[in-house]
């Protein structure tokens, strides 16, 4: 198994469209995907997968065609 490496801030903001400063309110209040983030020394991070799933439970699990 091959792992992807964890999602940094910028990422997250660019996956998402918004400002990075949304990503950091979104870990501060833990709504939406930033309940998903957690901290490595100072820096937050997140799993690709965890983020594919909260995508997905958000799309009621359907994709787009």
């Amino acid at each position: 198994m091959t792992r992807r490496p964890l999602a940094t801030v910028p990422e997250i903001a660019a996956h998402y469209g918004v400002p990075q400063k949304t990503v950091h309110r979104w870990h501060q209040t833990q709504t939406g995907p930033g309940q998903l983030m957690f901290r490595v020394g100072r820096y937050l991070r997140a799993r690709w997968d965890d983020i594919d799933q909260y995508d997905a439970d958000q799309a009621g699990g359907q994709r787009a065609a």
